[in-house]
């Protein structure tokens, strides 16, 4: 199966940014960096936005933390330390205050699942 441009330059974004994400969770942060809403960015930042967005959402309790009434803003401080040690073991260097500097995936505010 070919590659687009697109899927070439995420999948090389992904590589350079987390070169140790498991295949699996690899695949699932290029399908969400490929999504329609991110295909205006260069692919290095919706790698960023859809690997910050995955390791919150399937790696740490931030949706239970915001079905229990914290904020979206006081959420991602309380799991910031605990996503960069996730990105840490794949291999990627981003940093808790590059995570709570981030906005999420979409831009919006972030619903509980």
């Amino acid at each position: 199966m070919s590659k687009t441009k697109r899927q070439r330059a995420i999948s090389d974004a992904l590589g350079t940014l987390i070169p140790h994400v498991p295949f699996l969770d690899a695949s699932e942060i290029r399908i969400k960096a490929n999504q329609q809403h991110l295909r205006h960015l260069p692919a290095h930042i919706a790698v960023f936005l859809a690997t910050t967005s995955y390791v919150r959402h399937q790696y740490t309790d931030y949706d239970d933390l915001l079905r229990e009434g914290l904020d979206r803003d006081a959420a991602r401080y309380c799991v910031a330390d605990e996503m960069e040690a996730t990105i840490t073991s794949w291999g990627g260097s981003i940093t808790a205050e590059e995570l709570l500097a981030a906005p999420n995936e979409s831009g919006e505010q972030d619903q509980p699942l």
